[in-house]
């Protein structure tokens, strides 16, 4: 548009006058276009309508029609051109009131031709800087058009959580060209079921085309009953607004049905109440999304009525003091048989209540419990694989109620195999620093108090404890150390006396008896058997 030439008019009912300055103003010099002349006001005017020159030059004083008349009628046909009058120096108040009227500038005559060129030279100026912003204007004006629809995605998101006065939100509503009646609206929070999961595996191109699709139906269903627009929420959620129908549920219903027949996806839907103007919309955004919620309880593939859930009077429950005692007891003991149980009897305590709280219990008692088991664990890896558990329940909105117990479970499994775990490896230690104090002390009779002491623990535990790691009592598992020792030093041609005496036999006949009871045969038979 910058590039078209710059016209211009001249009108003067005195032919030289008109032949003079048309011939003066070339387009080479002075960068405009002489595109007609008029000898009166009719006819300059009807020149003017037709050829819509960006400069007209007329003299006030013409017949048929005066220029201050046609240039009150071209600023209304051209609002942007710019009329230069010729006056004399009687017409001076006509040319002040044709300025007040729109004119660009005018010039007494007699002129100079240098004056002629200086005011159109002025005038072509001002028509470039116009042409410039308009160009200007254009584009920012495309550029608004072009992000309409995300300017009113953020003003939707804006509305739905801020409240405002209602004039100004009604200016922007107005602004935006919002295709709805601004009273009697119901808010739709709509989540497609599971598909926050998997997407790792999922390209962006058919993650957009699955939204995209749900999005479409949504649309096409609500646009068959009423007006409405869809945005999104979130990478799976969108919020459909719309003027509230007769039957609200009835067209809920009819969303989750077609996304169901017509994608690959289900939908859950929360339904707020009749919202009567839009500053209401806040609130109705909160009861839409607390009915949303409630498709912890089910899963998905389900529509929500706040109407209905908050006519529900839920009860206030808490599991006992001693239900946690009890469970925290049992963890530390590593004791996953009665410590199940006894979770799935505090969770049912919160059996009806919103989805929200149940949520907050499961990461409390997620929380205490591996802390339970982070103070009993040495191992830094085991409690990290513990509190990621811990993240899963702290995202527990992504999470309906039979996966968000199934992770609490989790929690008592995995911990309470990694405490046992713990605790045999412990066990195994310590016996195997016993045994060690026994081999190094075959000579001795070595008691059981004695043991105990050496690995710091109280002498029935450690009976008990050696037999279950052993599988046998202390003084067998001795006995079978010398016997072994025994076999050793016979092999090397000691005596059966001295094997007897450096093993703590001070009788011969007993440590006979004794090597026959576990190898069948006499310590001489033993060495002769053995014998090249």
């Amino acid at each position: 548009m910058k590039d078209r030439p710059i016209t211009l008019c001249v009108i003067d009912d005195i032919k030289s006058v008109v032949r003079g300055i048309a011939d003066l103003l070339n387009e080479e010099t002075h960068g405009v276009q002489v595109v007609g002349t008029a000898g009166n006001g009719e006819d300059g005017l009807h020149m003017v309508t037709e050829l819509r020159p960006d400069i007209v030059l007329t003299d006030i004083r013409m017949p048929r029609m005066d220029g201050l008349e046609m240039t009150q009628r071209i600023m209304a046909i051209l609002p942007t051109c710019k009329v230069i009058l010729l006056s004399g120096y009687t017409d001076f108040e006509y040319a002040q009131q044709a300025i007040r009227l729109g004119a660009f500038d005018f010039l007494a005559k007699p002129f100079l031709k240098s004056a002629i060129e200086t005011v159109v030279d002025k005038a072509r100026e001002q028509v470039v800087l116009d042409r410039t912003q308009f160009a200007k204007q254009t584009e920012m004006e495309r550029q608004i058009k072009e992000s309409m629809p995300l300017l009113r995605q953020e003003y939707l998101h804006l509305l739905l959580r801020y409240m405002a006065n209602e004039a100004m939100l009604r200016e922007r509503w107005d602004y935006l060209k919002m295709d709805l009646n601004h009273k009697h609206l119901t808010l739709m929070c709509v989540e497609m079921d599971g598909f926050a999961k998997g997407l790792e595996d999922t390209s962006i191109h058919d993650v957009e085309l699955a939204r995209f699709a749900v999005k479409n139906i949504l649309e096409e269903t609500l646009a068959s009953v009423t007006k409405a627009v869809v945005f999104r929420e979130h990478l799976y959620g969108f919020v459909c607004l719309l003027n509230t129908p007769a039957e609200p549920a009835v067209l809920a219903e009819a969303c989750r049905e077609h996304v169901m027949n017509y994608s690959r996806y289900t939908v859950s839907i929360g339904v707020s109440k009749n919202a009567s103007s839009i500053q209401g919309l806040p609130a109705a955004y909160q009861q839409a999304s607390e009915a949303l919620s409630h498709n912890f309880y089910t899963g998905g593939n389900s529509v929500f009525l706040y109407e209905d859930i908050a006519h529900r009077t839920l009860p206030v429950l808490r599991h006992s003091a001693e239900q946690e005692k009890e469970l925290f007891n049992l963890l530390r003991m590593g004791n996953q048989e009665k410590a199940l149980p006894l979770l799935n009897a505090m969770i049912h305590c919160y059996a009806g209540v919103t989805p929200n709280h149940f949520v907050q219990v499961c990461y409390d008692i997620g929380l205490l419990m591996c802390r339970t088991f982070s103070e009993k664990l040495s191992d830094a890896a085991t409690v990290d694989s513990l509190t990621n558990l811990l993240e899963r329940l702290k995202r527990g909105e992504q999470l309906n109620q039979p996966q968000l117990i199934e992770v609490l479970k989790q929690v008592v499994v995995e911990g309470c195999r990694w405490l046992q775990a713990q605790k045999e490896e412990e066990a195994s230690s310590v016996i195997t620093r016993a045994i060690q104090y026994m081999k190094d002390n075959l000579d001795k009779n070595v008691t059981v108090n004695e043991l105990a002491k050496h690995v710091y623990l109280s002498a029935s535990y450690f009976a008990n404890l050696f037999k279950k790691v052993t599988g046998t009592t202390l003084i067998h598992y001795m006995t079978g150390l010398r016997i072994e020792r025994a076999k050793e030093m016979l092999l090397n041609d000691s005596q059966v006396q001295e094997v007897a005496l450096s093993l703590g036999y001070e009788d011969r006949s007993y440590f006979t008896d004794v090597f026959k009871k576990y190898t069948g045969m006499t310590p001489t038979d033993f060495k002769q058997a053995y014998k090249p």
